[in-house]
């Protein structure tokens, strides 16, 4: 069954604005018919899945347009890769979290990190912004929850908060 970008914005949860994009960049290429409509497939669904999987392990989209124009077996040595630094990623906030001792490498490692995913998460990021959500993480239940069970320590969410009170300061 084949849907225009209305439709298949829909079903996919991912707006039309994003589908044109990733057309323009080359990363989802729908049939376009005589009067322009762009005509999603069930393989064009297939490949959306794999884009969005990969945003959700930080690979950027020039290397998600790399990794789909490999074989699926060359895809999984770089799909390993990317575990090995994120799992590295996850070592260095989890001790931070832990235990922040400021200032301290593995402190502003955790705040670059979450910088950078606030960055590429919100185009308007500032750092006013990040310790408002720093605020939120510790006065919210579900944000210290969340932060609790990624961590396994019921003081992440402070740890957190008191590393980017830290270094999200105005220069």
């Amino acid at each position: 069954m084949n849907y225009q970008i209305k439709a298949f914005a829909e079903l996919t949860g991912v707006s039309e604005r994003t589908l044109r994009y990733y057309h323009e960049r080359g990363l989802l290429v729908p049939a376009v018919a005589s009067n322009g409509y762009r005509s999603y497939s069930s393989q064009d669904a297939d490949r959306l899945q794999l884009i969005l999987m990969y945003r959700q392990l930080q690979f950027s989209l020039a290397e998600i347009q790399q990794l789909l124009a490999l074989p699926p077996a060359e895809r999984l040595t770089h799909l390993a890769a990317k575990r090995d630094e994120l799992t590295k990623q996850q070592a260095v906030l989890t001790a931070t979290l832990a235990q922040p001792q400021l200032p301290s490498e593995a402190a502003q490692a955790a705040f670059k990190a979450h910088q950078t995913w606030l960055q590429t998460a919100t185009p308007r990021y500032s750092l006013a912004m990040h310790r408002g959500l720093a605020a939120m993480y510790v006065a919210d239940e579900r944000f210290a929850a969340y932060y609790t069970k990624l961590v396994g320590n019921s003081k992440a969410a402070a740890a957190l908060k008191a590393i980017i009170e830290y270094y999200a300061i105005e220069a």
